[in-house]
């Protein structure tokens, strides 16, 4: 019973990391102005949304974000889109965010429901609504002052489909709507599958009545479709793209993870060597060797930016953020974003997952 209850996590979690989703955008020909402005692209990170965020910190503080034009984020990266949204806007600083990151718990996040999942995450509701609406001001997408897209995927759990949307705060694409609620779409942004449970966005006029799932999942693990739809829409490229994500660990974790939950199987998951990140870096790969082959120029000036130390951290263990950002802040002093070509081709290689496909 439990080999085929593994079976079925792993060609469900490979479904929706790995596998394409069944829509797709074909870029559209047109004659562009020169590229012009930065393009910042942050992942899903779950409890690493640190990492990013002392990322996007010393990229801020070396000048390296000083033109930026548009940002998209997927998942905890949506969170991250909205965060350096304010700091631009010079609304807070660098020390307020790292702050109120560091305060942060599990019990901030979810509440565990013993034995099962998904979890209840009313307190993320709580702590968006408190940071989001109270401490920015942010109500809806058009309150954000610099072009973004946030990332929700729409999801056929019984045939495994899935659509990306990605939602911006101008009209770049069908989906975009500027009058939506930003902790509704950030809380349908951040519902890790199975894990935690899909959102609804209420009153939403250019999406289905759907309940929305991470947007992370499929095509969007690295999200830049939205910037490719900024593109199209302005009709003007830009000079930079910077991919921003967190460490992918690569130890056995699944056990870990759930006993994080408040779930036990004895360590079963992870005598098997079952990692989730490695699942997770498989689909992170395969999104970048997309945009290679769907904007070859744009990935030529694509750089990323991921950090490579030897602390490993659950994705869903909200208790030591502190400790992450001190580890990943030091790492980023010595270290600079490389060609998204030179990354790829250091670190395409994969074992568990090529085994299970």
């Amino acid at each position: 019973m439990k080999g085929k209850f593994i079976e079925i996590l792993l060609l469900t979690l490979v479904s929706f990391f790995v596998l394409p989703a069944c829509n797709q955008s074909n870029s559209q020909s047109k004659q562009m102005l020169p590229p012009k402005g930065t393009a910042i692209l942050i992942t899903g990170a779950a409890a690493r949304i640190p990492q990013e965020a002392a990322l996007l910190e010393h990229l801020y503080k070396t000048g390296q974000l000083d033109s930026v034009v548009f940002i998209a984020g997927a998942s905890s990266g949506a969170l991250n889109t909205v965060m350096l949204n304010a700091i631009l806007a010079k609304k807070i600083t660098w020390e307020q965010y790292i702050g109120w990151l560091k305060k942060i718990r599990n019990n901030d996040i979810y509440i565990s429901n013993g034995k099962e999942l998904p979890v209840d995450i009313q307190p993320l509701r709580h702590f968006l609504t408190r940071i989001v609406n109270d401490s920015l001001g942010y109500y809806k997408m058009k309150d954000l002052p610099i072009t973004s897209a946030i990332s929700i995927t729409d999801i056929n759990m019984l045939g495994m489909h899935k659509k990306n949307y990605r939602l911006s705060n101008k009209k770049i694409n069908m989906e975009s709507d500027p009058n939506l609620n930003i902790v509704d779409v950030l809380m349908a942004s951040t519902a890790f599958p199975i894990v935690f449970p899909e959102e609804r966005i209420p009153s939403a006029t250019t999406l289905p009545d759907h309940r929305f799932a991470d947007g992370g999942i499929g095509d969007d693990h690295v999200p830049f479709s939205g910037l490719l739809d900024f593109i199209r829409y302005r009709e003007q490229s830009v000079k930079k793209v910077i991919i921003v994500s967190r460490k992918s660990d690569s130890e056995p974790d699944v056990s870990e993870e759930l006993k994080t939950l408040g779930i036990t199987d004895k360590g079963f998951f992870d005598k098997l060597g079952i990692s989730l990140d490695e699942i997770l870096y498989k689909g992170f790969i395969k999104a970048m060797k997309a945009m290679q082959k769907k904007a070859p120029d744009l990935a030529k000036r694509t750089k990323v930016y991921i950090p490579n130390f030897s602390d490993n951290f659950l994705l869903l263990d909200f208790n030591d953020l502190e400790k992450q950002y001190d580890v990943t802040k030091k790492w980023a002093q010595k270290n600079n974003p490389v060609p998204m070509e030179m990354y790829l081709s250091e670190n395409e290689n994969s074992t568990l997952i090529d085994q299970i496909l």
